[in-house]
């Protein structure tokens, strides 16, 4: 184990609704023994015929529409019903996926596909070199914004809807490090939920660009704290393409984010004293088969519609942390979720005063993932990613006429409903602004990848650069 203030950066990036068993059940193996599938799990379809697991899933085309994974969805997924009655069976995937419009026999049966090793090089090699973390859960069942909401806060105030506003979120990690004097800062490419906080909105030094975070990682001068959020639209113009990985954006392309990430870490003098988790909001309606446990009711607050006292986690999502202080082939099965982010923060960086200093119930009692660094001296290999069986998915992801051709092709689709959430949060941001500098794109005029991609290249450098009515037209 590194000795006592070795690790001096924690960096988490946080992808897009995948779960556990779609991303890494097939990693299985008598050698690498992880909670994954054997390849007999099944579910139901409408007609009551068995779909079973399968290791095909392609890196874009399968699921249109959007899987559903609002908490009723997830209530059929887990129950089979809406209400969220009776035992949990795993078994209503593929009747949850036919209703969201996914009726077509052979379109909801995809929902039970996922990937082959090879498909993912990238996230597996990583997986299998560090540490794969195979009971990470959601913190609640349901979607993107109050699950991102408890990796900022560990709690999503009572709240479990996709409502673009989250201006009464409590205190969150950002300020909680700040008040000890330890730094912090959210590097995204296109939006964050965050930026609609009020403590935060109010206080702009937590945000910057994704680029920024590169430079910091090239210059050694990483904040303590990192959260990087994906890019989330297509932009054909600039040939950026959308890297979250949300169904069904190209999985590729979230694979060359997690390359550079990796890579500017692994090449930085801050590597021997920086841990890196990457993880995923909650699972998109994708299968997995491993129950959800229960969980504490982070600050009393309850749903009253639909009804729920926040005490069961979401569905298992993806998670592997790495650091050269992990052995390689390292299967940590602790029950982690969202709120585990902020008590491994506090834990790495409040010194004796993390256990008094929490943000809610959740963070307190979560498990901390700084028990998987266990070396007694940091490793200084080089993981390699380009074993023969990963060549034709790495030339896939690298090849610039495939990478153009796939943000073409979804530059021009309309806003998903996630995609429209985040441009009412960058409107809702950009209206703080400076008259003199902020957007003025009406956002009924935003329709499409490439057009919200342009809106938040227009919002995004006034949050960073803080030029609110506070902090002037600079």
């Amino acid at each position: 184990m590194p000795p006592a203030g070795t690790i001096q950066h924690l960096v988490v990036l946080m992808m897009e609704n995948r779960s556990f068993d779609h991303m890494f059940g097939f990693l299985k193996s008598e050698q690498y023994p992880i909670e994954g599938l054997t390849g007999t799990e099944s579910n139901p379809d409408v007609n009551g015929e068995d779909v079973f697991v399968s290791a095909d899933a392609r890196y874009s085309g399968d699921f249109t529409p959007d899987p559903g994974h609002h908490f009723p969805n997830v209530n059929v997924q887990l129950f089979g019903n809406e209400e969220g009655t009776g035992p949990v069976t795993m078994k209503g995937f593929v009747q949850s996926y036919a209703a969201m419009g996914g009726s077509n026999l052979t379109q909801s049966h995809k929902i039970m596909r996922c990937y082959a090793p090879s498909k993912i090089p990238i996230l597996a090699t990583l997986a299998q070199q560090y540490a794969v973390c195979d009971h990470w859960f959601s913190s609640i069942p349901g979607p993107t914004l109050p699950n991102r909401a408890y990796a900022h806060a560990a709690t999503s105030i009572g709240r479990l809807d996709m409502d673009p506003i989250w201006f009464n979120m409590s205190k969150t990690i950002y300020e909680l490090l700040a008040e000890s004097g330890v730094s912090s800062k959210i590097f995204f490419h296109d939006a964050t939920v965050a930026m609609t906080f009020k403590n935060l909105l109010s206080n702009q030094k937590f945000f910057g660009q994704f680029d920024d975070f590169l430079d910091a990682c090239k210059n050694g001068k990483l904040p303590a704290y990192s959260f990087i959020e994906p890019r989330y639209n297509a932009d054909d113009k600039n040939n950026l393409a959308a890297n979250d990985q949300h169904p069904d954006h190209d999985v590729a392309e979230g694979e060359t984010l997690i390359h550079d990430v990796y890579n500017a870490l692994r090449n930085s003098k801050l590597w021997q004293n920086t841990v890196l988790l990457i993880t995923y909001d909650e699972h998109g309606g994708l299968y997995d088969h491993v129950t959800p446990p229960s969980a504490p009711n982070p600050d009393g607050k309850k749903c009253a519609n639909p009804d729920f006292d926040f005490t069961r986690l979401g569905v298992r999502v993806p998670a592997v942390v790495v650091s050269p202080w992990i052995p390689a082939g390292t299967i940590d099965s602790t029950q982690y979720e969202h709120s585990s982010i902020a008590a491994t923060a506090r834990k790495l960086f409040l010194g004796t005063a993390w256990q008094s200093h929490f943000l809610t119930e959740r963070d307190r009692q979560a498990n901390t993932f700084d028990g998987v660094l266990t070396l007694a001296a940091p490793r200084t290999d080089q993981v390699k990613f380009d074993a023969p069986k990963n060549l034709a998915a790495l030339a896939r992801a690298n090849n610039p006429a495939l990478v153009a051709a796939r943000t073409a092709s979804h530059a021009a689709l309309p806003l998903s409903e996630l995609q429209q959430t985040l441009v009412a949060q960058a409107s809702f941001a950009n209206q703080t602004m400076h008259p003199d500098v902020k957007a003025t794109t009406p956002t009924e005029a935003v329709k499409t990848e490439a057009q919200a991609a342009a809106f938040h290249q227009q919002v995004a450098p006034l949050v960073v650069e803080q030029k609110t009515l506070a902090g002037g037209a600079k």
